[in-house]
């Protein structure tokens, strides 16, 4: 299938919420298509001048502000991976691309719960050292998800390029552990007083 393509210096997880202001003339038409169509793009990180490979696609919840520019600040939510087959350029001046949507069943056919359990532990007591709350709705949010090493991997202080590792991985035990691995080190910054708040709250995920 072909979608529209939307590279930003960000990565959304499937099950994602994150709000985006649109201002270039392009990706207003964009979302207003999509809006009008009620479809979706895709949504690819742009890390340099490399445009990734794997992205999400991600369809647009709420509109939450229109200015008398045409600029739109909305709220998006990312449903399913796709690895991007190639890039064209639109007449509107936005990329296409073909794309082909990334099974979520062929990494585990069951979660490490033991894995899952560790890592949440690990979490919990991150976010206590740091004394930030993320809120009831983000706990909820981790227990009806089904991938949960994306819901975590919002609040984990990744950097954008290990987000796009972590995306790129088929696996979910495979990036829980690679989360599990992340906040061991995170600790050690912690305890080295190199860590602040701001590792854990650098982000703009929505619960």
């Amino acid at each position: 299938m072909q979608i529209p393509l939307f590279p930003l210096a960000l990565v959304i997880f499937p099950n994602s919420r994150y709000p985006l202001h649109i201002f270039e003339e392009r990706y207003k038409i964009l979302i207003n298509k999509c809006l009008a169509n009620k479809s979706g793009f895709g949504i690819v990180s742009k890390i340099g001048d490399t445009i990734s490979d794997v992205g999400v696609y991600a369809e647009v919840t709420n509109v939450t502000k229109i200015y008398e520019s045409g600029e739109l600040d909305i709220v998006v939510k990312g449903k399913w991976r796709f690895r991007r087959m190639n890039i064209d350029m639109h007449p509107d001046g936005y990329y296409l691309s073909e794309v082909k949507k990334i099974n979520e069943l062929e990494g585990d056919s069951d979660m490490n719960h033991n894995l899952f359990f560790a890592l949440r532990h690990r979490v919990q007591e991150m976010l206590k050292l740091v004394n930030f709350d993320v809120g009831q709705g983000f706990w909820e949010a981790l227990e009806k998800t089904k991938m949960k090493s994306f819901k975590i991997a919002e609040k984990s202080g990744l950097s954008i390029i290990q987000q796009q590792e972590l995306l790129t991985i088929p696996s979910e035990n495979k990036r829980l552990s690679y989360l599990l691995e992340h906040f061991e080190k995170l600790e050690e910054k912690l305890e080295e007083n190199k860590a602040t708040r701001e590792i854990i709250l650098g982000d703009g995920y929505l619960n």
